[in-house]
């Protein structure tokens, strides 16, 4: 579903709007197109209704919303004024379309302000800058998160689901009954941090795994976040109704967006090696919260992956 707008730049015998259907969607709801300035923007005509309130416009750093009648029917617009955010924004409308699509006839104009809803904090700049150490976490995740897609033969939108960490709930990752604990580190450092007692714990008939990410001291060709994020998005886009928010969303719970990745270029890793370990031995050393009492609470521990070689797990394809 990627919008031609090269068409729409050239295509001078249309006034504006200039307005294309999606070719792959056959959904007279839907179009997209390119106003006076030039600015992408996404067209929603929703079900009309003789009570129809019109919408107060809604203008943000990066993307305005609004509601005007377009070819002779309200529709509700989401426009982009950031021309750097570009590929986002195919995301989000794509992302957009096939979501309200899975409504099918129900849709409502308000059933689509809260999609759009749903993405407007990606679009909006953050204040706070995350320290190397954080971006380092989330670089392991994404990492993993890359892998799966790569390895595993579930769907991309079920491993994107899958995703738990930057929710910060569950493990990080959980694909059915398989759970895996992201950690990073740096080399020479043998210790990785565990932050409570619910991080290595898991139920009867669920397998745990701890993969841990150890990165070289001296980066030399090494990646940014940011370049790994745009990889991993590229090859969600290679599948069709991939649901691209789930992935947006929970970089934006780790306040990384499209528009602040840049932010971050200087930090660059260099993956070493990456190193799982089957947690559910019941001789693995860990501290869990179905195993202590009840008023022992918010537990952090270290662990030792020197002494841990006899529980490393070769291979996790098997559980992916």
């Amino acid at each position: 579903m990627k919008p031609d707008w090269d068409r729409l730049y050239s295509d001078e015998t249309k006034f504006f709007p200039r307005l294309l259907q999606f070719g792959d969607v056959a959904d007279p709801r839907f179009k997209y197109g390119i106003n006076v300035n030039m600015e992408h923007s996404l067209y929603f005509w929703f079900p009309f209704s003789t009570g129809n309130k019109q919408i107060e416009p809604v203008t943000m750093a990066n993307v305005a919303f609004s509601e005007d009648n377009i070819e002779g029917r309200p529709a509700l617009i989401l426009t982009l004024l950031n021309n750097n955010l570009k590929n986002l924004f195919d995301d989000l409308i794509g992302s957009l379309v096939l979501q309200t699509r899975e409504q099918g006839n129900n849709a409502t104009k308000f059933g689509f302000i809260a999609l759009c809803n749903e993405w407007f904090e990606l679009f909006n700049p953050l204040a706070s800058q995350l320290s190397k150490a954080e971006i380092q976490g989330i670089f392991a995740e994404v990492y993993f998160l890359k892998y799966l897609l790569i390895t595993s033969g579930s769907a991309f939108n079920e491993i994107l689901g899958s995703w738990k960490g930057p929710f910060g709930k569950g493990h990080d990752f959980e694909l059915g009954v398989n759970l895996f604990e992201i950690k990073s580190r740096m080399e020479n450092i043998p210790l990785v941090h565990i932050s409570s007692e619910y991080q290595l714990d898991f139920l009867n008939g669920q397998n745990l795994f701890l993969v841990v990410c150890e990165f070289a001291n001296q980066p030399g060709d090494g990646i940014s976040v940011g370049a790994l994020i745009l990889e991993t998005a590229s090859i969600l886009r290679t599948q069709t109704n991939v649901n691209m928010t789930l992935f947006w969303a929970a970089l934006g719970k780790v306040r990384l967006t499209f528009s602040n990745l840049n932010d971050y270029n200087e930090y660059l890793f260099t993956l070493k090696t990456v190193t799982s370990y089957n947690c559910i031995n019941p001789d693995f050393p860990a501290i869990r919260r179905s195993t202590i009492p009840n008023a022992v609470r918010n537990v952090k521990y270290e662990l030792a992956l020197n002494v841990l070689s006899v529980f490393e797990q070769s291979d996790l394809t098997p559980f992916i």
